[in-house]
């Protein structure tokens, strides 16, 4: 089943303030570039695709990596800001351009209840079953997250196959058709990887900025773990998921979740 929600600005600060875990993304300045031109790219964290930098000294950077039509590379060391939560970036050729990003696990523990109604909110019915097999409703939920999120870029009018790269963490988000490719509004359907395996019945959120108005609509990863989403070429999307895992080491530990989310966005 679909949903399409209509998010008032008005509610925002309530919504933040009742989600643990918010949504992370890179949000370049802007997605439409010409070749040579600098861009601002910033580590952004919040709510309904509209939040704050996040606080980079949190954490450490696993990967950013940059990826062109030609080449990968490393650029964690362009960081920059009070936050570590910025970098600038030019590119030197047209086409499309992958930007991948994953840091360190951080902590969390929420109260019982409160971790139930997390899991219920974040669609992570998986979990929520063994905690009700386990007796466990009224645990403490302590969780290590952590972050796998990309952002693809348009240089020039050149399109390419760099939408598609699988980077290689943990959990991944790759579209099926570029994009940046389409005239009109069209399914494109996203492919959820984690561990390279097809995740199945992820909930996974289409989030829709135009005009600074958010919409999102809500989905169900199949057995293959696709699912489509009609995405025309208006204002900023993201696609987001969440997956959890039992936790290896349950001294630090009970539970590992890995939020994704893919970023583009229009002129």
């Amino acid at each position: 089943m679909k949903i399409k929600t209509l998010v008032p600005l008005i509610s925002l600060f309530m919504l933040c303030s009742l989600a643990f875990a918010h949504e992370f993304w890179l949000e370049p300045v802007k997605f439409w570039l010409k070749k040579g031109e600098k861009v601002r790219i910033d580590l952004m964290v919040g709510e309904d695709y509209r939040g704050e930098h996040s606080n980079g000294h949190k954490y450490k950077i696993l990967k950013l990596d940059h990826y062109s039509n030609a080449e990968k590379k490393d650029i964690r060391n362009t960081i920059y800001g009070d936050s570590l939560s910025s970098f600038d970036i030019s590119f030197s050729s047209p086409g499309n351009h992958l930007i991948a990003f994953s840091n360190t696990s951080k902590f969390i523990e929420l109260e019982g209840l409160k971790f139930n109604e997390y899991l219920r909110t974040e669609g992570l019915d998986h979990v929520m079953k063994l905690r009700v097999q386990n007796n466990d409703t009224l645990k403490a939920g302590r969780e290590l997250y952590q972050r796998c999120v990309k952002t693809l870029i348009q240089v020039d009018d050149q399109i390419n196959e760099c939408y598609a790269i699988n980077t290689g963490m943990r959990l991944e988000i790759i579209p099926d058709k570029n994009p940046y490719a389409q005239k009109s509004k069209v399914p494109v359907t996203f492919k959820i990887l984690f561990d390279n395996k097809p995740l199945v019945n992820g909930l996974v959120l289409a989030w829709h900025v135009v005009n600074g108005v958010t919409t999102h609509e809500t989905l169900r990863s199949d057995k293959n773990g696709n699912v489509t989403f009609p995405i025309d070429q208006t204002g900023k999307w993201m696609i987001s998921t969440v997956h959890m895992i039992p936790n290896q080491d349950a001294k630090k530990a009970d539970w590992q979740s890995f939020w994704g989310s893919y970023t583009f966005g229009f002129y």
